[in-house]
């Protein structure tokens, strides 16, 4: 970055600084558990570097004592987990490039949808304009995992020429002299982002930076850190993931399924969180142990969901305990008793999937999350109804058949799982996908990734468990956007 004086990096506290970064991120949304932070430990030869995030540890609950330290051929000198899967890309820029102190690898929505389309940005606010005068590169969303032959060699390369990279659909890559360098220059590139967003479609005049003025204004700038300031004031701290202080505040000791209705009830919430649905009529139902059992949430805020609204029915929706239960009883009862292998369905109003439902043969396999449930055939009960009347129960669930979605046209969609965790996320993810596609379809056309890397996806996501941890470690946390845009 321009003008921000040497790096700032103190001492030892270099692991609280790469914690705090991705804290930052988080609260953005701008880190998610396929991204990662490193740095070069000052005055020495040794890679500071998160761990690959897992339920244990998470962009937002991340500290100091969880990262790693290793040498620059990547063997782990301290700290315990697993190295990220991208990390090949920092060792070969840290090896290129002695005066780099900072990688980060995050995934600005904004920016992301522009790299999926290939979209040129304007320069057209002050400080950021100066990340499109890097040239900043578009690679293939090749994953970079350091095979012979991989994206590796490009990435860091291209790192170390223009410490800004967009590798398309998979992350936008930033580098510095330290890493608050890296992290402003991808806060500065995502806010640029959305101010070209606005612009998007439009046939409005620009009025562009120019590159002379960019330069003299970040030489007046020289010197000051309030950047610096500015991002670490935005750091929420480490959060405490909410599942025990739910659980010890909402379980009533008596109660067997305690646990999975405080489950239901922070999957409902982490919806709520997401953007992923209405948020009052919809549904989790969730199979119970006891032959003819299953709960199933109430018609209540999900925002507010606790294991008190969650409805007791049998598999001819009966009512038996708890709160009074939706109309929507009638079609889960049938399809937990109908489909034996399913544990847990959640039902969304979600806002892109019903406007999408129409138009499905737009989507492209362009980015990892929510990719495999997006790009599925969607089957669907072609009328707007409520799914009560007993024929067209039977109608929608023959869509469904043995697969995990089927959507009720202008209603809603249902997703039907082996475990709560996969259903939840596959709700909260394939609305994500959808939306970022559409905002990359607001800068141009979408372009698929490479097959190999959707094959080599599959093989290397993140459980389901660990991105509902994930998820819900989201609830109630401080939300903000770098320009604005949620």
């Amino acid at each position: 970055m321009r003008g921000t004086g040497p790096a700032v990096m103190i001492g030892t506290r270099f692991n609280e600084d790469l914690a705090q970064v991705c804290r930052i991120l988080a609260q953005h949304r701008m880190l998610d558990l396929w991204g990662h932070a490193s740095l070069r430990v000052p005055r020495s030869e040794v890679i500071a570097v998160t761990p690959r995030f897992h339920k244990g540890v998470l962009p937002q609950t991340i500290t100091g004592d969880d990262i790693l330290v290793c040498d620059l051929d990547g063997r782990v000198l301290e700290g315990r987990g697993e190295l990220p899967l991208q990390f090949a890309v920092d060792l070969a820029l840290y090896r290129a490039s002695p005066n780099t102190g900072a990688c980060i690898a995050s995934s600005p929505k904004t920016a992301l949808a522009a790299g999926i389309s290939g979209a040129s940005f304007q320069p057209i606010t002050h400080m950021e304009s100066e990340t499109l005068f890097r040239k900043p590169a578009n690679l293939p969303g090749d994953l970079a995992t350091g095979e012979a032959g991989d994206a590796t060699a490009a990435l860091a390369a291209e790192l170390k020429r223009a410490g800004l990279v967009q590798q398309r659909g998979i992350a936008v890559w930033t580098s510095g002299v330290d890493v608050f360098d890296a992290l402003t220059v991808a806060y500065h590139y995502e806010y640029l982002a959305q101010a070209n967003l606005v612009l998007a479609g439009t046939a409005r005049p620009v009025a562009a930076v120019a590159q002379p003025d960019s330069e003299r204004l970040w030489s007046q700038f020289s010197g000051q850190h309030h950047y610096i300031e500015f991002l670490q004031s935005l750091d929420p701290g480490p959060i405490a993931h909410p599942w025990h202080s739910f659980v010890a505040a909402h379980v009533r000791p008596d109660d067997p399924h305690g646990e999975l209705k405080a489950a239901i009830a922070l999957s409902c919430r982490a919806l709520w969180t997401r953007d992923t649905l209405v948020a009052f009529l919809e549904h989790i139902s969730h199979r119970l142990p006891e032959p003819d059992r299953f709960l199933m949430s109430a018609a209540h805020s999900f925002r507010d969901m606790l294991p008190e609204h969650l409805v007791l029915l049998d598999f001819r929706a009966n009512w038996l305990d708890g709160p009074k239960p939706p109309n929507f009883k009638w079609f889960h009862a049938q399809l937990l008793a109908e489909r034996t292998d399913a544990q847990a369905v959640v039902h969304t109003h979600d806002l892109y999937g019903r406007a999408y439902a129409g138009s499905i043969d737009r989507l492209v396999p362009a980015s990892p999350i929510g990719l495999r449930i997006a790009t599925l055939s969607l089957p669907v009960y072609p009328r707007c109804d409520l799914i009560v009347d007993a024929e067209v129960r039977r109608q929608t669930l023959d869509a469904l058949g043995t697969g995990p979605i089927v959507h009720e046209v202008g209603h809603g969609t249902d997703f039907v799982a082996t475990t709560l965790e996969q259903a939840t996320v596959d709700a909260i993810q394939r609305e994500q996908f959808l939306s970022l596609h559409n905002l990359a379809e607001r800068f141009g056309t979408p372009r698929p990734l490479p097959a190999a890397t959707v094959e080599r996806l599959a093989t290397v996501e993140p459980s389901a468990d660990d991105w509902w941890w994930f998820h819900t470690a989201e609830i109630g946390a401080v939300r903000r956007s770098a320009g604005g845009l949620n």
